[in-house]
């Protein structure tokens, strides 16, 4: 993991592994490993962004960053606190400083409450303010800091636009004064015009408060607009971690190289070569052996071609039966640092110079 001097870390996690039971199984336990392993630290005031396909296990991973999932195994330390050891009411003086912004600003919202309401919930629940009048007076400046009305307070949920509900969902994250703030995929549910408002008003937000953020995302045109170190995650593992401009530009993990293949250029004359991967990510439940991604790595098989048939095997990839590294199948790959660049890892037999 990107290391940076113990004062400058807010969140550290340490072989963190987030398997659910699988109901049903009568002869033996089998478990969805979400997530299988992690480790990663983030400096204090930056953003990771963690990318990867659907299922690939990014909001399990800032959920149970966050203590609200349980993991199996692994240890998360929030400004230097193991989480996990804390007691019930140790964690919730804790909760204080990490809060979420979660992916869907409808659901996200209790219909039943009005926006003063809702926003002025973690302000009692942490006896932020002592009285009615502080409260109303410190949910009027929320409001007008995420960029809506005082009056708005006095409304319900369903009255609002969907970018203005995010702003309300901001405002009560932004309410119990946090220090570390997961955004599960924030503008992924907005229209284009206002994801870009909703993105530099988090940013805006992090200069002035010095906060963490962790991005979940999918979109990696904004990953690129918005993260400073990127995590890209492939069935519950890490495969490649660096810092943004380096990962942009420098992708050593067939994977990564594969998903920035598809983000979308504003330069249609530009010829550009596409990594499509075949088939689809395989079940969490079984998940193959070794490396994860050898079904659908096109690096192993044009590896594989080249090679004698000591070194290669054969896998069945969606009912095709085809050439792959014995390496591949056989060893699960470490996520280690590139002998060239220290601040770069990836989960990979090759390139490793």
């Amino acid at each position: 993991m990107i290391e940076q001097a113990r004062d400058d870390l807010l969140v550290k996690v340490e072989g963190l592994r987030t398997w659910f039971p699988v109901r049903g199984c009568l002869f033996r336990k089998r478990y969805v490993r979400a997530v299988d392993g992690v480790s990663l630290s983030i400096p204090r005031g930056k953003t990771l962004a963690v990318v990867g396909e659907s299922g690939s296990g990014k909001t399990t991973l800032g959920r149970t960053i966050l203590g609200l999932i349980q993991p199996v195994d692994g240890k998360v330390f929030f400004d230097g606190i193991d989480i996990f050891s804390l007691s019930r009411r140790q964690m919730r003086r804790l909760r204080r400083r990490m809060q979420i912004i979660f992916q869907d600003p409808v659901s996200s919202l209790n219909p039943r409450m009005i926006v003063g309401s809702i926003i002025a919930e973690p302000l009692k629940v942490h006896h932020i303010c002592s009285t009615r009048r502080e409260r109303n007076k410190r949910v009027a400046e929320l409001l007008l800091r995420v960029g809506l009305e005082p009056s708005h307070a006095a409304r319900y949920p369903h009255e609002f636009s969907g970018g203005q509900r995010q702003r309300i969902g901001i405002a009560r994250a932004l309410a119990s004064e946090p220090d570390f703030i997961v955004c599960d995929e924030p503008v992924s549910a907005l229209d284009v015009s206002i994801q870009a408002q909703i993105l530099n008003l988090l940013k805006d937000l992090q200069n002035e408060y010095n906060l963490t953020y962790v991005l979940i995302a999918h979109n990696l045109a904004v990953v690129e607009h918005f993260a400073d170190i990127v995590a890209v995650m492939y069935l519950g593992k890490i495969v490649e971690l660096a810092d943004r401009d380096e990962l942009y530009s420098n992708p050593v993990h067939p994977y990564t190289a594969s998903l920035l293949s598809a983000v979308p250029r504003p330069e249609p004359n530009r010829k550009r070569t596409h990594v499509v991967l075949t088939g689809e990510m395989p079940s969490p439940i079984n998940p193959p052996p070794g490396c994860a991604f050898h079904p659908r790595c096109p690096l192993t098989r044009r590896i594989a071609a080249g090679l004698s048939a000591d070194e290669t095997t054969e896998v069945i990839s969606q009912g095709e039966r085809i050439k792959v590294m014995k390496r591949c199948v056989e060893v699960s790959p470490l996520l280690e640092p590139m002998v060239d660049n220290p601040h770069h890892y990836h989960a990979c037999h090759f390139k490793k110079a």
